[in-house]
């Protein structure tokens, strides 16, 4: 018997918490694969990979513990990317390109998946008591932090990325 059938279905994570989740790696995918690799010296590129994973998985956590300032941090993070994004097709359609368009429906689907998340029993639930259990919250967050990773490795919109170097001297 698998392990999600015998869980119980009030720790079970919503359909919407892993959709969010899918939608961000498939995201990161696609702008991975349109930019490129990030041109940057590759220990640079290391860092900012583990920075990014870390960073994306806190912020995911605190998501889907519905811990207020993690959360709000989100849905400013993702209503800005969606309202600049509009602004940008709106203002140059005839530049508009379809990784623009693609781009655009990942944010706002990303957008609307984080509304339907905030209105299970899941995320209620974790509004009285954040508690969770760790083992609740790990299939999801590997999804995370792949996403992460993904981040630190793609190139930077425009693809203009300083070769950047560390030099400490006593």
């Amino acid at each position: 018997m698998s392990n999600l059938a015998t869980q119980p279905a009030v720790d079970r994570l919503p359909q919407s918490a892993w959709a969010i989740a899918w939608l961000f790696l498939v995201g990161q995918v696609v702008l991975l694969v349109t930019r490129g690799v990030n041109p940057a010296d590759w220990p640079m590129v290391v860092v900012s990979m583990l920075l990014t994973a870390v960073i994306v998985r806190w912020l995911a956590s605190g998501v889907l513990r519905a811990r207020t300032v993690r959360l709000a941090i989100v849905w400013i993070l993702l209503s800005l990317a969606t309202g600049l994004s509009l602004v940008g097709l709106l203002i140059d359609p005839a530049a508009t390109t379809a990784v623009d368009l693609v781009d655009f429906a990942f944010t706002v689907a990303e957008l609307v998946a984080l509304g339907a998340f905030c209105r299970t029993n899941w995320f209620k639930n974790r509004r009285r008591s954040p508690n969770v259990s760790r083992s609740a919250l790990a299939p999801l967050l590997l999804v995370v932090v792949a996403t992460g990773l993904l981040g630190g490795l793609t190139a930077p919109f425009g693809g203009d990325a300083a070769r950047m170097q560390i030099d400490i001297q006593l």
